[in-house]
């Protein structure tokens, strides 16, 4: 799988550190790792001056960003979360721990436990663990499977990143029955698309004037914005698709992904990226 994980200086890093550790690491290349006995394993990490700003998030927010992104990816494996672990880097003077914990807490998923350490900035490193009977992989879509997205995109982008995040878990369970392959929208559907294509062995169009937009948002935010959490989804020609998922692009045969606007022209737009 790691050949699939897509491009970018980000997942070429990926890349390096999967050599080293091996064939065992199960689950490299999705949005959480699949254990014995339908376990899934989700980690995020968050850092002040990355992945939020202090000044337009409160603590309770930050907490329950950080539960959200890694329940989001649980949601992308079809699976039910069980429990959430936490490490808290803290910089000198922070007093928020009590509202970083009560925000990690707030979609009721248990927190099993965790670390506590002092840091240069505040950060958040958050794993969730779920179970499934069937876990639905990035792998699964076929050329000819049309994609879907739950949802409306850009939102976060609009609002500075600042809206709280809503794991699609109920959704993600639905679309199991239907759906070939899922990935969480985490990056922007620019990248995220690439990436669920990379892993199918597959090409992919996606026509940006079919994207959902959130209010206020340009269709270069909804593609590219990043944070929204929903789940793009592959899923079978014939299948009948629930009324909260709009369709937006096709896999393909060949390795080609293109983002084409309503003129029928293909569009240079790419997700975001950590090292870029």
């Amino acid at each position: 799988m790691t050949g699939q994980l897509g491009e970018g200086a980000e997942f070429d890093a990926i890349r390096a550190m999967a050599a080293r550790w091996g064939s065992r690491a199960v689950g490299i290349g999705d949005d959480a790792a699949v254990l014995d006995g339908g376990l899934v394993v989700s980690t995020d990490m968050l850092v002040e001056g990355v992945h939020f700003d202090r000044g337009r998030l409160d603590d309770y927010a930050i907490g329950a960003r950080a539960a959200g992104a890694n329940l989001s990816d649980i949601a992308a494996m079809a699976a039910r979360p069980l429990c959430l672990v936490a490490g808290f880097g803290l910089p000198d003077g922070f007093g928020g721990v009590e509202q970083l914990a009560a925000g990690l807490a707030s979609y009721g998923v248990p927190v099993a436990g965790g670390d506590l350490s002092r840091a240069p900035v505040l950060t958040l490193s958050v794993t969730a663990i779920g179970r499934t009977d069937r876990p639905l992989l990035r792998s699964g879509g076929r050329p000819g499977d049309r994609l879907v997205v739950t949802g409306r995109l850009g939102a976060q982008a609009v609002s500075g990143y600042t809206l709280p995040v809503t794991p699609r878990l109920a959704e993600g369970l639905e679309l199991a029955a239907i759906a070939t392959a899922m990935i969480d929208v985490s990056d922007g559907i620019a990248g995220d698309l690439r990436r669920l294509a990379a892993a199918c062995g597959c090409g992919a169009t996606v026509w940006l004037d079919r994207l959902p937009l959130a209010a206020g948002a340009t269709v270069e935010q909804a593609a590219t914005g990043g944070e929204d959490f929903e789940l793009l989804a592959a899923v079978s020609p014939g299948a009948q698709l629930p009324d909260w998922v709009t369709e937006v692009g096709v896999l393909s045969e060949g390795a080609a992904v293109e983002l084409v606007d309503a003129a029928g022209t293909a569009r240079e737009l790419h997700g975001w990226d950590h090292f870029r």
